[in-house]
């Protein structure tokens, strides 16, 4: 009766309304403010808008997955194109730089802007671990945002955990999937300049090395050889 009163009187309540709790709400996040310039390479313009979207929809996306209590990753990120660049491109503080030529070259490779965007995410200080911090964005990239990214097998004799990037990423991906929740602490451990590879060994009870030597013997690393 006592809903059925709130509808007649014109309140029109929700049930959640009705039974809502005094409990605090955590307020959502504003969506990220994304600034592209592509006044160097202005027939970018449209690769640019795309970006900016897919920026909007992923920014979320690792923010969560590299939460931390406390910490509210930035929430405007500017992405500059540049004409006469080498390489693909880099990440200062909130600034994603892309080079131009790479984009007209590969453009289809949208996958480097999420890289790219968890390093704004990631807002690490300097002299975080290499491996590390390259390794968590490529895990990012190819273990969430294309899954279905076929990578090169890993050659123990040539490659090693600490090589970053993909072969990182496959290392990160495997430490992940045999002890859930170790990412988020690595990733917390390194914003707050606290990161030691001994903190693994306590996590784990192993240590780095051992771990990525079961990693090469394991079905992950054999079923691509």
């Amino acid at each position: 009766m006592r809903l059925l009163h709130l509808v007649l009187t014109g309140l029109l309540l929700t049930p959640a309304a009705v039974f809502a709790t005094d409990e605090p709400q955590e307020p959502a996040l504003p969506e990220v403010k994304v600034i592209v310039d592509t006044s160097e390479v202005p027939e970018l313009k449209a690769w640019g808008e795309k970006s900016a979207k897919l920026i909007q929809q992923w920014h979320p996306k690792i923010a969560e997955m590299l939460k931390q209590e406390g910490f509210t990753p930035p929430r405007e990120v500017h992405v500059v194109f540049k004409k006469d660049m080498d390489g693909v491109a880099h990440t200062i503080r909130n600034q994603i730089v892309i080079a131009g030529n790479w984009v007209k070259q590969h453009p289809d490779d949208t996958g480097m802007v999420v890289h790219e965007l968890a390093h704004v995410i990631q807002a690490y200080p300097r002299g975080g671990p290499f491996w590390l911090v390259e390794g968590i964005a490529d895990y990012i990239r190819f273990y969430q945002y294309e899954p279905n990214t076929r990578l090169r097998g890993i050659n123990p004799e040539r490659q090693s955990y600490r090589d970053g990037y993909r072969t990182s990423a496959q290392f990160v991906a495997w430490m992940e999937k045999t002890h859930p929740g170790i990412v988020q602490k690595i990733n917390e451990a390194i914003r707050k300049r606290e990161y030691q590879n001994a903190m693994i060994r306590e996590t784990t009870g192993k240590s780095v090395e051992q771990l990525w030597d079961e990693f090469v013997q394991s079905e992950d690393v054999k079923g691509r050889r």
